[in-house]
């Protein structure tokens, strides 16, 4: 799946986490500063800023091609006047951020959802749809709603719909990939495991401004804070403690205050949507926003028919070169903040044993995968950060070098033997994964004969099973999967994008990993308020990953989103998706 979030080109994502997508004013400097083989660059070829707008994509490291020749675009494109159509794979049709698990859904909620805080394409945490304050003791933040933010059906959005959302979140019927409790709201355990109706540290000043206190300050408390605002007298007008079913009646029938409103939504096919002629931003220049669903693979050929105007393509040297050399098509190329990962159910006990998983990490030859599928434009990563992150630190990791002979010395010394058939056996168990993950892959399609070909080479036989995108999601968000491989989009936090994934009990742990001493360091790494204290915790979080390898980790590569040169004004980086700006789109 495409990232979130990532969920990540080539369809190969899930995001792992949306609670938190900003950056915090006690946190310091979030934005990135390392590149590599995956990074960004500037050529003759590239231009720095977007005609429509100004954007300035070098500053945020977004290498930005221009069309040369616009005329070029298909008829069947150029005949759009009134719309821009984006290319998506498919979806579950969960048009919400709160209990949705997949970035192409969370593309549609940007678009028709505000949120109280936004990330800037640097990562930082930035007003939305409210203003925000924090304490100089860190422990209350109050929000105030902006003048003229109005939900579709003309009501304006109070805080009263903001506080619904918290307590949605806070619910101890709610099921959906968010963490609230990280925020330390004051009175909310109470509220979510006892028998109090109310969250003490909860407050309607207001018509228009909500106040949080909280127990302890903690450094990613603002990004945990971020909710979309929703209208309670939609979803659920008298909505009680453990309601979160009425509230699910109403999620494929959205109520936001975004830039686009709801018209239609065909499963398998397209949503509809129209312009919020009442945007608080002002009232978007492009009149219709279609999402069309597009199979796997034809993302760039779509958009060279004139079939969608965006979409992200698989990043490749034949891709760039086709996109290129077609004349209309504006390219944005920017390191993904996210990478692609291969998962085993621990709770199986062939998957228990670290020595398995670290033999199965030698045994597959990423490097000539990853080469295969991006050429120069994505890196083997060994933990699961994206080096955009101010968090991201590898220093003393284990390479995994490719080497089947550790590899099969590993497997040994875990009871796993060679048997006379030249299959590992333990007893009297043939060791054997089934394999679960997409048909017509671009990174499946090359590593699964990869991966086939190595185990086998150490007495490990692979069978696959092909499953579409919700079924695959479904399943392994149920933990019913043995083997899969997905791609995570992170957030610029490093414990909201995955303390949900790696902790015991988070609510994304969706492989049964467990290691008391990770929930310990994710819990001490929340804690500290500087960027400066928190470095090293995460430092030495990533060290035991890489050792414990819950997953396998492949690769981080750059984004690439191709766009028909008639629509302009797209804005994005790594940390910043275009529909938060996509109101300021036109039809040139």
């Amino acid at each position: 799946m495409k990232r979130r979030l990532s969920i990540l080109a080539l369809s190969l994502a899930v995001v792992m986490s949306l609670t938190a997508c900003g950056g915090n004013s006690n946190s310091g400097d979030t934005s990135g500063s390392t590149t590599s083989a995956a990074g960004s660059s500037t050529s003759a070829e590239s231009s720095t800023g977007s005609a429509a707008t100004g954007f300035d994509f070098a500053k945020y490291k977004v290498d930005y091609t221009q069309a040369t020749d616009a005329s070029k675009s298909p008829k069947v494109a150029l005949d759009r006047k009134d719309s821009l159509v984006i290319g998506v794979s498919d979806t579950t049709g969960i048009f919400s951020v709160m209990f949705g698990d997949n970035s192409y859904d969370w593309y549609m909620c940007y678009t028709m959802f505000d949120f109280n805080i936004d990330p800037d394409f640097d990562g930082k945490a930035i007003p939305a749809a409210t203003d925000f304050k924090i304490s100089d003791d860190g422990l209350k933040y109050t929000f105030t709603i902006k003048d003229g933010v109005k939900f579709w059906d003309g009501n304006p959005a109070t805080a009263k719909d903001l506080e619904f959302a918290y307590y949605l979140l806070s619910d101890p019927k709610y099921d959906g990939p968010n963490d609230i409790t990280k925020a330390y709201i004051k009175g909310l355990d109470a509220y979510k495991n006892g028998s109090a109706t109310t969250i003490e540290g909860i407050k309607v000043v207001d018509d228009k401004t909500l106040e949080i206190t909280c127990d302890k300050a903690s450094g990613a408390a603002i990004f945990n804070l971020q909710v979309p605002l929703m209208e309670k007298s939609h979803y659920a007008p008298d909505f009680k403690k453990g309601d979160i079913a009425k509230v699910k009646e109403k999620l494929s029938t959205p109520m936001g205050t975004g830039q686009y409103k709801f018209v239609e939504y065909k499963a398998g096919q397209e949503l509809k949507l129209e312009a919020n002629e009442n945007y608080f931003k002002g009232a978007p220049k492009i009149k219709n926003l279609i999402f069309s669903i597009t199979p796997e693979g034809q993302e760039l050929q779509r958009v060279m028919a004139g079939e969608t105007d965006i979409d992200m393509a698989t990043v490749s040297p034949d891709n760039m070169k086709a996109a290129k050399d077609a004349g209309f098509i504006d390219i944005m190329r920017f390191p993904t903040n996210g990478f692609g990962y291969v998962s085993f159910n621990e709770a199986d006990p062939k998957f228990s044993d670290v020595r398995v998983r670290q033999a199965l990490m030698y045994a597959l030859n990423r490097k000539a995968v990853v080469e295969k599928v991006y050429g120069e434009y994505a890196n083997v990563v060994n933990i699961p950060e994206s080096n955009v992150s101010w968090a991201y630190d590898d220093e003393g990791c284990n390479t995994y070098d490719f080497d089947l002979d550790k590899a099969g010395q590993l497997l040994d010394e875990a009871g796993w033997t060679l048997n006379g058939d030249g299959k590992r056996e333990k007893d009297g168990k043939v060791f054997t994964i089934k394999f679960s993950c997409m048909p017509q892959n671009a990174v499946t399609d090359i590593m699964v004969p990869v991966m086939k070909d190595d185990y086998a080479k150490i007495g490990i036989d692979v069978t696959i099973e092909n499953l579409d995108w919700p079924t695959l999601q479904e399943k392994s968000s149920k933990k019913q999967l043995e083997a899969f491989f997905m791609a995570a989009g992170l957030t610029p936090d490093p414990d909201s994008s995955m303390a949900n994934v790696f902790k015991s009990k988070g609510p994304q742990n969706y492989n049964n990993y467990n290691n008391p001493k990770i929930d310990e360091l994710y819990d001490k790494g929340l804690a500290e308020l500087t960027v400066e204290a928190r470095k090293p915790i995460y430092k030495e979080i990533y060290k035991i990953l890489n050792n414990d390898l819950p997953f396998l980790y492949i690769y981080q590569r750059s984004d690439m989103w191709v766009a028909n040169a008639r629509i302009q004004g797209y804005e994005t980086s790594s940390f910043r998706e275009f529909f938060y700006n996509i109101y300021k789109c036109e039809v040139k």
